[in-house]
């Protein structure tokens, strides 16, 4: 599998299709493996010096990188970067739901209220989901921490969806690797429960062609993201300076 180095961060240079083949390798395979789809939002906190000394070393440790950007995807065409395939994580995360989990795998959500857990049962139903919802401000509890790890070492689970937003899922990533705690991969996936169950509507595919994805989830939320991604456009050029 080809890698770009941004020098940010060393995106894993695949189609979808390679990207769900090594996901299905890491979750069969011995010890723990993460998996982060940086976008913009990412990058913007590597380019921050105080989230960046904690955050860099997980993405310089992940299993597997990929590229969750059309944004970042023509800024490295910019710089000579040619990149196969864009892949958010909630397409990936529809892909694994829909062709690769069967009622064998070990399946652990960590994120999610039970409303939205009960209605993925229910289109999933031939699955056997495992579900933990951590509190609120959780990644700042040491207890609350050490008992949501307790939860996905017991779980014994081969796929666990951390769906308990960024960057909170990706520190909780590295600590599974850190620890071992499965024998299984962690994807870090965000809002991909939300969008698999309806609660969330991914745009419409001329915006998604357009590159204007990020335009539409904003309109669908613009209390929680006008702020983070005007800060996200601010940062651009900083971004681009160190790709």
């Amino acid at each position: 599998m080809n890698k770009i180095d941004t020098g940010l961060v060393i995106l894993d240079n695949c189609t979808l299709e390679e990207a769900l083949d090594k996901t299905k390798y890491l979750a069969l395979s011995e010890g723990s493996d993460f998996i982060v789809t940086p976008n913009i939002d990412h990058l913007t906190r590597l380019v921050t010096p105080n989230e960046a000394k904690v955050l860099q070393p997980i993405y310089d440790k992940a299993s597997l990188n990929l590229c969750d950007s059309r944004i970042l995807e023509k800024i490295l065409k910019l710089k000579g970067h040619i990149v196969k395939e864009v892949i958010p994580g909630s397409t990936l995360t529809q892909k694994l739901f829909d062709d690769v989990l069967t009622k064998v795998s070990r399946v652990l959500i960590v994120g999610g209220n039970d409303d939205v857990i009960s209605r993925l049962k229910t289109k999933y139903n031939t699955l056997n989901l495992m579900h933990y919802n951590p509190p609120m401000g959780f990644i700042n509890n040491p207890d609350e921490v050490e008992k949501t790890l307790n939860t996905i070492k017991e779980s014994n689970a081969q796929y666990v969806f951390l769906a308990v937003g960024s960057p909170r899922q990706e520190i909780l990533a590295k600590l599974i690797k850190d620890n071992d705690l499965i024998n299984g991969v962690a994807l870090c996936i965000g809002a991909s429960i939300l969008f698999l169950v309806g609660e969330e509507k991914r745009a419409p595919k001329f915006m998604q062609i357009l590159h204007l994805e990020w335009a539409y989830r904003m309109m669908q939320d613009p209390k929680r993201l006008v702020k983070r991604y005007f800060d996200n456009f601010l940062a651009l050029r900083k971004i681009y300076n160190n790709l």
